[in-house]
């Protein structure tokens, strides 16, 4: 009489005997040398006061001392000899991109402040490339809005909303703010892409009533889930612009996206993050 395979599995099973499984004689072989990635955590030279720390002090980029320091910034990245520079601006102005970094090669229009242009323009060009990219993303919201605050109160938990916390950030974000004015543009940016900084930072979005809600509910999440959405557009961005068979991809952006960015890029299979220390240098 033949025995059923399923009749040998449970034996297995009940006698703590392993059944013949077939396995590959290794595992799979993962890419040796996948495109190459180096994320650029700036403050905005000129902020448009989006975000929630409205910086008080001025960091005036045009000045011949901060422009010496540009170019210092911009000769350090060229050392990684990207094939593609990206910018915080969104795809869909990718023509009017197009049309001022064409204008800034001829000559016929000078840099505005923004890092946008003083360092992605100017580090595109001294590559030689045709074009800067824009990948930025909108945010998908949760709908209906349900404030989290609202909520805490209704539930009694407005000791989740960590007033204490926040404080230690906005002294946080005013020393930030007030050492950039002392600090060389490279030293500072040294300071700003360090890991321990890169996740003390996005600490932030994970207070503030991130916790508030009970059972199923998760008003505090779902006000969140909008800036996690951004950023992973922004990294499907970043994969649109894979065209060579190893990219070297410089993208300069504001230093609140580094946290999602570079965990993205080291799970990513398609990319090796590159250490900002490795071409900025280590800092003092």
């Amino acid at each position: 009489m033949r025995t059923s395979p399923l009749l040998i599995v449970l034996t297995a099973s009940l006698t703590g005997a392993s059944p013949c499984v077939a396995l590959q004689a290794s595992p799979p072989i993962w890419p040796e040398e996948p495109h190459e990635l180096l994320v650029l955590g700036t403050f905005h030279f000129q902020d448009a006061g989006l975000d929630s720390y409205r910086p008080q002090f001025d960091v005036d980029i045009t000045s011949p001392a901060r422009q010496a320091e540009v170019r210092s910034l911009v000769d350090r990245l060229a050392s990684f000899r990207p094939t593609k520079v990206a910018v915080e601006v969104l795809p869909r102005e990718q023509p009017w991109l197009d049309s001022l970094y064409a204008a800034f090669r001829n000559g016929s229009a000078a840099l505005g402040p923004s890092e946008v242009f003083q360092i992605g323009f100017r580090l595109a060009a001294r590559m030689g490339h045709d074009r800067v990219y824009g990948v930025d993303a909108k945010r998908r919201f949760y709908e209906p809005w349900v404030d989290p605050d609202s909520i805490a109160v209704v539930h009694g938990q407005q000791h989740m909303l960590d007033p204490e916390i926040n404080l230690l950030y906005q002294r946080q974000h005013e020393w930030d703010d007030r050492a950039k004015v002392g600090r060389s543009l490279t030293e500072h940016l040294r300071y700003v892409n360090e890991p321990e900084q890169v996740l003390r930072s996005h600490g932030q979005y994970l207070i503030d009533g991130f916790e508030v809600g009970m059972g199923d509910e998760y008003p505090g999440v779902d006000a969140r889930t909008a800036w996690f959405n951004r950023n992973l557009k922004i990294f499907a961005n970043i994969q649109r612009l894979l065209e060579l068979e190893r990219e070297r991809i410089v993208l300069i952006i504001g230093s609140g996206h580094l946290a999602i960015l570079h965990h993205s890029a080291k799970a990513s299979p398609q990319f090796r993050l590159v250490d900002v220390s490795r071409v900025l240098g280590e800092s003092r």
